[in-house]
């Protein structure tokens, strides 16, 4: 279980930004940017996961977009939370579902035709 998700991918940081938004929007994603390159990728809410512990969804993630010298973008996804407001099982699911995110990136930059590597 990884505590991060690496892309490099080719495009405009906004072609990048709308196919990240595109592939997670319909998994119940929501997205709160701090500016065009930076922002928080959430999940479900953290009073649930509290009220609720491991039977909660509450999936947090920081999204950075990183514009290369070579007209690529790298694409970070990792953790903003530890996961234990839904006890250690939330924790192991915060990262199982980070692992998660990270596949359907893949296959959507893949399907795009954007994916350099991953």
């Amino acid at each position: 279980m990884a505590n991060s998700v690496s892309l490099r991918v080719s495009g405009a940081p906004d072609q990048v930004r709308a196919i990240v938004e595109a592939a997670l929007s319909p998994e119940g994603f929501r997205f709160t940017w701090e500016n065009a390159g930076q922002g928080i990728v959430e999940k479900g809410t953290r009073a649930k996961a509290m009220l609720l512990g491991a039977f909660a969804t509450h999936y947090k993630y920081h999204l950075l977009l990183r514009p290369q010298p070579d007209g690529s973008v790298v694409v970070e996804l990792g953790l903003a939370t530890t996961g234990l407001s839904g006890g250690a099982t939330g924790a192991v699911k915060l990262r199982r579902k980070l692992d998660e995110v990270g596949r359907i990136l893949t296959t959507a930059f893949q399907t795009s035709g954007t994916l350099i590597q991953a």
